[in-house]
């Protein structure tokens, strides 16, 4: 298998395409590749590039285009995964697996019951790193933005303008399962909130549905708050073909 690097836009020009210092080091350093062999490059605009390395110096690694083509790894259905806080490890595996699944986009909730945490910048650039590793593993073609922490109640009014369906997996719903909720939407954007260990109260499933958003049972079994939002991204994933080749 190839590896896989993302690169900006400005970094390709006339064939060539010119890697950060960083990624010159991965490749030259760490991964002790060589000329004439050969990695992806992806533009982070659904776009990936066959390209084979040429020019190594002690500053920089250049490469040449072999092949472009459309990346297949982004789905048609648009995931967008609302995840309350988590313990540092566990909401880094959800960034993690939930690229690797399809999640088109993450944005970390501060809820009644969540981990009171602060996000400066030397979390947020860990966490985009988390997430921009994982879409080169799995071949994506776009990395997934990562969002600000917001309130809840801020993330419904900003879900609710974007449009589409917001969906909330909650323990005490029994009337409306994930299948249903998928047979009566066509919306190719789907919101998904989920909620800490502790689950979201009473009150927050109120103003979920006050901001049109529907609870969901993702069936009879209890799931931790790390996997719930993975299982359901999955299966929303799987009933709208997107796991087929």
């Amino acid at each position: 298998m190839l590896h896989r690097f993302f690169v900006t836009p400005d970094s390709i020009r006339d064939g060539v395409v010119q890697f950060t210092n960083a990624q010159a080091h991965q490749i030259r350093d760490v991964l002790r590749m060589r000329p004439t062999q050969e990695i992806f490059v992806l533009d982070n605009a659904g776009n990936e590039y066959r390209v084979r390395l040429s020019q190594f110096t002690r500053e920089s690694v250049r490469g040449e285009i072999l092949e472009k083509r459309r990346a297949r790894g982004e789905p048609q259905t648009k995931i967008i995964l609302y995840q309350a806080l988590l313990k540092a490890d566990k909401f880094e595996w959800v960034l993690q697996k939930g690229t690797e699944i399809g999640i088109a986009g993450f944005v970390p909730l501060t809820t009644a019951r969540a981990i009171a945490s602060n996000v400066g910048k030397q979390k947020f650039a860990r966490w985009t790193q988390i997430v921009t590793e994982a879409a080169e593993q799995a071949g994506r073609g776009k990395i997934p933005p990562l969002g600000t922490l917001q309130p809840l109640a801020q993330a419904f009014e900003a879900a609710q303008k974007l449009g589409g369906a917001l969906f909330v997996p909650w323990e005490n719903e029994s009337a409306q399962d994930l299948k249903r909720a998928l047979d009566d939407s066509n919306a190719e954007t789907i919101h998904l909130f989920i909620g800490p260990e502790g689950g979201f109260t009473n009150q927050e499933i109120e103003m979920a549905h006050a901001y049109g958003a529907q609870s969901i049972t993702l069936g009879p079994r209890i799931l931790r708050a790390e996997t719930a939002g993975l299982v359901a991204a999955s299966a929303i994933l799987f009933a709208r073909g997107d796991l087929s080749r």
